[in-house]
């Protein structure tokens, strides 16, 4: 059979089928369409997991000091565990490629203000954290460069803690 003879053999069957030949393509157009939006969630989701765990930057360490109390008995083995201090935050500093180096410490605390009162969560960080982790200020300034032995003290709130406790 020559090709002509191929292709009139496939018009006839298309025409002389309609609605099959139609429901044939709605089926492969829906399958591509499917697909291509799988595809593209996928994608979607995909991005925004990646920018959840890289919102802060694919370069940062988190250090946390081990368990710093122990039960029953550990035999011949003394724990020899400490918390990590501001002087270990400093040493990190002086490492090869380390940028920064920032010391916190979190706790719960009320919160007042002219009779407000709210409980939230405090964070304690050197001033370089803005730098580190990434964020701004929406308007005043960040913590002063002290020396982290002898800080100052300050204040820097959320928006949700200043609206609620100044309005």
């Amino acid at each position: 059979m020559r090709f002509a003879d191929f292709s009139r053999l496939s018009l006839g069957a298309l025409a002389h089928h309609r609605l099959r030949s139609f429901l044939t393509g709605l089926g492969i157009a829906v399958g591509i369409s499917a697909v291509i939006l799988l595809t593209s969630i996928g994608e979607g989701v995909q991005r925004f997991v990646l920018a959840e765990f890289t919102q802060f930057g694919t370069n940062l360490i988190g250090i946390v000091p081990g368990k710093t109390s122990t039960t029953g008995v550990s035999g011949a083995l003394i724990s020899n565990v400490r918390p990590l201090s501001i002087d270990d935050s400093e040493s990190l500093e002086t490492l090869p490629r380390v940028l920064a180096s920032v010391p916190v410490i979190q706790g719960n605390a009320q919160v007042e203000s002219e009779g407000k009162q709210r409980r939230t969560t405090i964070y304690g960080v050197g001033s370089s954290a803005p730098v580190v982790w990434q964020f701004n200020t929406a308007s005043g300034r960040f913590l002063p460069d002290d020396d982290p032995h002898a800080a100052r003290s300050f204040v820097v709130l959320g928006s949700k803690v200043r609206s609620e406790l100044f309005g």
